[in-house]
């Protein structure tokens, strides 16, 4: 399984609770506007550009959840496929890429809105987090 967050990271890099919200909140938007540019682009096909984006959330992925080589899993496939243009493995792929951003997301959301700071947040569900 993937991890949501390394929180032990997020404390060391942002001992005080008021900066480590502010970097989670910037890191959400950053994220969430990644993740629809690369739905869009999965859309149209432009193989390309969902390549460079896919590159870029991989990296801020595995910043944010420390799990660098279960990070590369995940996007596996789909880096596969959007190399070789291989449209029904880019739509096999795509699928848990999605859905895993999207829990990382309302984990960062979670973790910023959390009273005393994001070690009460939550991280994890297991109902939409990738196997």
């Amino acid at each position: 399984m993937t991890p949501w967050l390394d929180l032990e990271l997020l404390f060391d890099l942002y001992p005080d609770t008021a900066t480590r919200n502010d970097f989670l909140r910037r890191a959400w938007q950053v994220l969430s506007a990644d993740r629809m540019a690369l739905s869009a682009a999965l859309e149209r096909r432009d193989h390309g550009e969902a390549r460079q984006l896919a590159h870029r959330i991989q990296g801020t992925t595995a910043f944010l959840n420390g799990a660098r080589e279960r990070t590369v899993e995940l996007f596996g496939a789909l880096n596969q496929g959007l190399a070789q243009s291989d449209v029904d493995q880019i739509t096999a792929a795509c699928g848990p890429v999605l859905t895993y951003l999207s829990g990382l997301e309302t984990a960062l959301l979670s973790a910023a809105a959390a009273p005393g700071g994001c070690r009460n947040a939550w991280t994890e569900d297991a109902g939409t987090r990738p196997q």
